[in-house]
């Protein structure tokens, strides 16, 4: 048996490398192209979008908390927030901060947000309200923010009724309240 490779096997053999080579080189060149020519905020919404979140740029799909890359999401999203991003900007640079175990930080962004308007920023910041012990201050945000059509909030609003947290316990606003929630008819 002849263990040398022939001539013209080894030609097609080098042509397939070099096409197969040309091909990545093309695929990372328009990977980066790409994204070279997204936005700060583009960016940071491509990469730290909430599914919660109904003010997220669907242009994109959502990022699940876990799979927030920190390091590119920390960058695009403090360049966009940095360049005065809207309430969604400060929304995902909070989300980003909190899965980088930046929770001081998170929190004071969050509130930014949520003073802004962002409904899943109020919903979640009304959490972090009722923590410290200011449950009206968290009711209200919850309120506003299920008005606002935030299925999070909602729930939220609904449990304040149902435990009295910010307001007294109302159980028939509870339970209209966790169905609006559950049927996700806030609008």
């Amino acid at each position: 048996m002849d263990s040398h490779i022939k001539p013209p096997i080894r030609i097609a053999s080098a042509s397939l490398l070099a096409a197969a080579m040309l091909l990545s080189f093309a695929t990372i060149a328009a990977g980066s192209a790409s994204a070279a020519e997204l936005s700060a905020a583009e960016q940071c919404d491509r990469e730290a979008g909430s599914d919660l979140d109904l003010e997220r740029n669907r242009a994109f799909p959502a990022v699940a908390t876990q799979d927030i890359r920190i390091g590119v999401a920390l960058s695009a999203c403090r360049e966009a927030y940095n360049q005065n991003g809207g309430a969604r900007t400060q929304f995902q640079l909070a989300r980003v901060l909190d899965r980088a175990g930046e929770k001081l930080k998170s929190l004071r962004v969050l509130g930014e947000a949520a003073q802004n308007g962002h409904a899943l920023a109020m919903a979640m910041y009304g959490t972090r309200l009722v923590e410290r012990g200011e449950a009206e201050a968290a009711f209200d945000l919850y309120q506003r923010a299920a008005a606002a059509g935030n299925v999070v909030a909602a729930h939220n609003l609904a449990a304040a009724y149902r435990d009295g947290v910010g307001t007294r316990a109302d159980g028939a606003l509870a339970a209209q309240w966790f169905e609006r929630a559950q049927t996700n008819e806030l609008q």
